[in-house]
């Protein structure tokens, strides 16, 4: 978007110019100030954009991208030639020699006799153009939709330039859906990952100058090249042995079998053959832990102090043979959750990759200062792995993958991060951000912000967020937005007892209080006000606030009662302004296309509005009178993850409906948080549930539920399995304990644990219709 053109600045410029010919003669580029003007507005120019002869696509790219960009700026168009055409001086492109060391993304700009010179590789040269539209005509790519062109219409550069960059990491990543969407955009931040999580994703193509190290594939991909639909039933000694059992079901392959080795090793060969081009080819843990504690495994793991151990010796067996049958190819693996520290005494070969995960980790602070125990953990591994495996790909994690719209404070500490990781060797690396969808909290900026860290983390941040914050969503709402920012991102008194993790409830108050919370809102008013006449800015300010309203909205809606067990109803009348803001919301959701994109679906964006449409219908209900007993129906429970646990119709349910677990997932996919009830503090509940089980014949568990609070000890204040010979066939109450709740506490149910491989289940699902929670003691006031 262009800013305003004065007439007077025109003329400033024109006169300068004229000036300058008069100094220097005819079409001399030099100027009283000793600087080149390549183009300024009314003003033939004196030089021309040379690639040579038959340029190679992203060179005659980088050509074409100089002169648009330059025509936006100062309405001077550049002609591109193969030579410097008699009279002009030249904007030469250039390759670099061999011993620049420029590689594929470094470039040097550099002025010698009035000419400007662009040298660089298939990447570089692209990006030290955008670097002299950038630092020398104060063009800002803040999205793919904001561009701000500043209104000087003139592009010089100092006599004496000679700049030479080359970035921090070799392979900087780009996983942000608007990102991925872009191509261009992405380019233009100098990434040169691939798109990799949206199936919709747009890849660098040879005009971009390609993508770096490209990887085959996605991780996690053992139980691909293992598959247990294939292997399980015939051969569960493949997949891991938990209490002396193997299962076959959500686990981790028995890295010890040669058998294995060879089913992956030939697996993994197929996918090369398949797709010769790539770079990486990914062999590494699924995502879950799970792991194989046969004797074998076990024995391996001990003598290499870390579960780590299996799984390298396995993949360095692959690798060693990748490295004879495909030269120049490296197999990728995790060092994730269970296999994050490093073994003892086997290294990494040269042709495999550690992907290292902070996933456990605090964002409130540089991640390996924070005084979180998972990130003393993590500095730890960090050193122990660029110590036997330089160098590293750091795949880290910017949002928070609970509640993408909630605020996750780690934008102050990313260039401390990213310093600290290229220090200790890390020469690849990804951030797995919001790739979702757009507009989370500060998801533009972080991807922008990233992206120039990612090229130079000695650079100081703060000037370059109140760069991005003043260019995308304009000069005049800009300081509202920088107070917003400034109050969501301060650090927490002590973040140790506060950590930002990557899977926080939007409507946890330990890192943001509600008084921040009204008070960023009050901001983002204020702002979209300052921004009204500009239509781009203002969207762009509502989008930003959004997130506050998201998480003002989940902690309303956390307040009002689903259910009532109480005697004191008065205490949880719903908020007057929850209507408003569940109104406000639709209409952000409606402005920005979806909110929640979730890959090649809409799943997220869709729940979320179902979920706050429902809000709103019962958004005025007055609290019931006084009760003694509540009854939570299916439609109320809450399931997680749906692929576990679905909601049907069932004429024998209490009230037609009843959430179905599926016998083959075990995990607690059904709870009831007792946040969502209206109960009395310090009275003990008794908890019954309403379940029936659609049997299969065979005897053995059926399912598992009962009382579970972190905040007591112990945490597990019931936890019960139930037999299928012990269930009627239709519905029955069965007894989950008793509790003196708080809104910490919560009801959950599982289906049984899995039996053996070979071992049939004893039902294809349980039906759960009802919670019953009722005081104890009913005479108590």
């Amino acid at each position: 978007m262009k800013g305003r053109w004065y007439p007077h600045r025109l003329l400033a410029v024109v006169s300068s110019l004229f000036a300058a010919s008069i100094v220097c003669g005819g079409a001399s580029p030099a100027s009283a100030e000793g600087r080149l003007v390549l183009a300024a507005r009314g003003v033939p120019s004196a030089f021309a954009i040379v690639v040579g002869d038959s340029p190679a696509p992203f060179r005659q790219y980088a050509a074409e991208e100089l002169r648009d960009w330059t025509q936006r700026l100062t309405g001077v168009t550049l002609p591109i030639a193969v030579s410097r055409p008699d009279g002009l001086h030249g904007v030469f492109l250039e390759a670099p020699d061999d011993a620049s060391g420029l590689g594929d993304d470094g470039f040097r700009l550099h002025v010698a006799d009035e000419n400007l010179h662009i040298s660089g590789g298939r990447r570089g040269i692209l990006y030290g153009v955008y670097e002299l539209l950038e630092a020398y005509g104060g063009i800002g790519w803040y999205s793919s939709w904001r561009t701000v062109i500043p209104d000087t219409g003139r592009l010089t550069v100092p006599g004496e330039l000679d700049d030479t960059q080359i970035p921090a990491f070799a392979l900087r990543g780009r996983s942000w859906y608007d990102l991925q969407l872009d191509a261009d955009f992405a380019c233009r931040l100098r990434l040169n990952g691939r798109a990799a999580y949206l199936r919709d994703g747009v890849q660098f193509d040879e005009r971009h100058g390609g993508t770096a190290w490209r990887q085959s594939g996605s991780g996690h991909s053992l139980a691909r090249l293992l598959p247990a639909s294939e292997y399980g039933e015939s051969h569960p000694e493949y997949f891991a042995e938990i209490n002396g059992v193997r299962q076959t079901r959500d686990v981790q392959p028995c890295l010890t079998n040669p058998d294995v080795l060879e089913i992956v090793t030939k697996n993994l060969f197929d996918n090369i053959r398949n797709d010769p081009d790539a770079d990486w080819y990914d062999v590494s843990q699924n995502d879950y832990d799970r792991y194989c504690t046969c004797a074998r495994c076990r024995a391996v793991d001990e003598e290499e102090g870390s579960h780590a151990g299996t799984l390298i010796r396995f993949v360095n067996s692959i690798a060693e043979r990748v490295e004879h049958e495909f030269p120049g190819k490296k197999v990728s693996t995790f060092a994730y959750r269970y296999t994050r520290h490093p073994p003892k005494k086997t290294h990494p070969r040269d042709n495999v990759v550690i992907k290292l995960c902070p996933i456990e980790c605090d964002y409130s602070a540089p991640i390996c200062e924070s005084r979180y125990a998972g990130n003393v953990a993590f500095a730890k591994d960090l050193d122990g792995w660029a110590a036997i495996s330089p160098p590293l790909y750091i795949f880290d994690y910017a949002v928070n993958f609970r509640a993408f719209l909630h605020t996750f404070p780690n934008t102050p500490n990313l260039f401390a991060n990213l310093r600290r990781f290229r220090d200790a060797g890390v020469r690849y690396y990804d951030a797995l951000g919001n790739c979702n969808g757009r507009h989370g909290d500060f998801d533009e900026l972080k991807a922008w912000l990233l992206a120039k860290g990612m090229w130079n983390p000695d650079r100081d941040w703060r000037p370059l967020a109140e760069q991005f914050i003043r260019g995308y969503y304009g000069e005049a709402a800009a300081p509202f937005v920088q107070e917003v920012f400034d109050l969501l991102n301060a650090p927490p008194t002590d973040e140790a007892a506060h950590p930002a993790l990557i899977y926080e409830d939007a409507w946890n108050t330990n890192r943001v209080s509600d008084a921040v919370l009204e008070r960023a809102a009050e901001l983002w008013t204020k702002a979209e006000e300052a921004a009204a006449g500009d239509a781009e800015c203002l969207h762009n300010v509502r989008m930003g606030a959004a997130g506050v309203t998201y998480s003002r909205l989940e902690r309303m809606l956390l307040r009002r009662k689903t259910a009532w067990a109480t005697r004191h109803p008065e205490k949880y009348a719903p908020d007057s302004r929850l209507s408003g803001l569940l109104e406000t919301m639709e209409q952000y959701f409606e402005e920005s296309g979806g909110l929640f994109r979730y890959r090649e679906h809409r799943r997220y964006h869709d729940a979320i509005v179902e979920r706050f449409a429902a809000a709103r219908q019962h958004v005025s209900m007055p609290p019931e009178g006084p009760s003694d007993a509540a009854l939570v129906n299916a439609d109320d429970l809450e399931i997680d993850p749906p692929s576990y646990c679905q909601r049907i119709d069932d004429p024998s349910a209490v009230r037609g409906r009843a959430c179905a677990l599926l016998s083959s997932r075990h995990g607690w996919c059904l709870r009831f948080h007792f946040r969502d009830l209206a109960y009395d503090e310090g009275v003990r509940y008794r908890v019954r549930a309403h379940v029936r089980a659609e049997k299969t014949g065979h005897p053995g568990d059926a399912f598992e539920a009962g009382l579970y609070d972190q905040t007591q000890k112990p945490s597990f204040i019931s936890n019960r399995s139930y037999a299928v010979a012990d269930m009627p066939d239709d519905y029955e109450w069965y007894d989950l304990g008793e509790l003196v709740p708080t809104d910490w506490s919560m009801v959950w149910f599982s289906a049984a644990k899995l039996p053996p491989s070979g071992v049939p289940l004893a039902s294809n699902r349980i039906l759960v219709d009802a919670v019953e929670i009722s005081r104890v003691k009913v005479d108590e006031k």
